[in-house]
């Protein structure tokens, strides 16, 4: 079973497959999110792709506190997925955006989105009542 994840703002679309499960759990739901939120905000190839942002804006598109996606972007590190690059301070003290690397993991992949073919999505098909009699008891009970 693949699910698909689609960067709004850059066509690409995150691949994921049952491999991905493993990982999945073994990073737990922050880190995870905060790296697919790293993978479609990314430049590159589908294997090894960078991305540059900083940790408040993608706090804000996570909606999470900086700190929280701090520690999720440690984690990411700590298990080799993600490779921060120096950093620079801005003359008003602030720092620049961060760029980082990124290493898919086994049961990711880095698809643009236009080649893809969309399909439409399937809808399970409703059964109606037999007469509108049957419809009025549903509502009333």
């Amino acid at each position: 079973m693949e699910s698909v994840l689609l960067g709004e703002a850059s066509g690409r679309r995150v691949v994921l497959d049952a491999e991905s499960g493993h990982l999945r759990r073994a990073l737990g739901p922050t880190a995870w999110v905060v790296l697919e939120e790293l993978i479609l905000r990314s430049s590159g190839t589908d294997v090894r792709c960078e991305a540059q942002v900083s940790v408040r804006a993608l706090a804000t598109s996570l909606g999470l506190a900086k700190d929280t996606v701090g520690r999720a972007l440690r984690r990411l590190r700590s298990v080799g997925l993600v490779t921060s690059c120096d950093q620079r301070r801005e003359r008003a003290g602030t720092f620049d955006a961060g760029a980082y690397l990124i290493d898919l993991p086994p049961g990711m992949t880095l698809v643009n989105a236009a080649l893809m073919q969309s399909t439409p999505p399937v809808r399970p098909s409703r059964t109606r009542p037999a007469d509108a009699s049957q419809l009025a008891l549903a509502i009333d009970s």
